[in-house]
């Protein structure tokens, strides 16, 4: 599976490579020219790499061996460019075929984080880095620090991320991930289905209350009464 990070700082999973066919050749050129980062620790799996060069040798012959998708210019009549006169025109680009499902990471033992220093958002690769005295873990997208438990959500949560001070925006998605995994509870054995996938599309924005998260909600105040009593 392909991982791009958007300079919007969205996330996109793409299975193939054959998935990039349904870009523009102008993305298809941006992307060229971005960093690569393969993640993959067996030598023998060169599928990352291999996409890699063929991408730069196709961005050499402007893409000629690749059925790409073409964007399109819509004209609108009742809107006038100030500056011609004409109709304003405008560029709809085709929807990318991305991934369908996402896997989440493979969950880490609770306290995993007991060593824990510091984390940190790395302008250049995008990724969230937590260092601690024994090991370090990288992550470029949110919903991958569902693989932590309680202890280390709540650990992450009472600790400031570092940043540059241009990259604080992007360093706040980070932190808002955390709260967000708090408030609907989404540490490994504590997770539904649903619950999860809530997460990613509003993180940062308020969670729509559906039936069975609703439910869910009054029962865990319920047992949390009980406790009380």
């Amino acid at each position: 599976m392909f991982i791009v990070l958007r300079k919007n700082n969205e996330v996109e999973y793409y299975q193939s490579s054959e998935d990039f066919n349904s870009w523009t050749p102008v993305d298809l050129r941006e992307l060229s020219n971005a960093g690569f980062h393969d993640q993959v620790k067996n030598p023998n799996c060169r599928i990352g790499f291999n996409f890699y060069n063929r991408l730069q040798q196709q961005a050499r012959v402007n893409f000629r061996d690749m059925k790409l998708a073409e964007s399109t210019i819509v004209e609108d009549a009742e809107v006038l460019d100030p500056a011609t006169g004409k109709p304003y025109k405008t560029v709809e680009w085709p929807a990318t075929k991305q991934a369908n499902t996402v896997p989440l990471l493979k969950e880490l033992p609770d306290n995993t984080l007991k060593n824990f220093k510091f984390w940190v958002y790395d302008q250049v690769s995008g990724q969230a880095v937590i260092v601690c005295d024994d090991a370090e873990y990288r992550f470029i997208d949110t919903r991958d620090l569902m693989c932590f438990g309680e202890n280390d959500i709540n650990l992450l949560a009472k600790s400031q991320i570092q940043s540059d001070p241009e990259y604080e925006v992007c360093a706040k998605s980070w932190t808002g991930a955390v709260a967000q995994i708090i408030n609907i509870k989404l540490w490994p054995g504590q997770r539904s289905r649903v619950e999860t996938q809530l997460f990613s599309p509003y993180v940062g924005r308020s969670i729509p209350i559906l039936p069975e998260l609703r439910r869910k909600q009054k029962e865990r105040a319920g047992k949390q009464r009980r406790k009380q009593q």
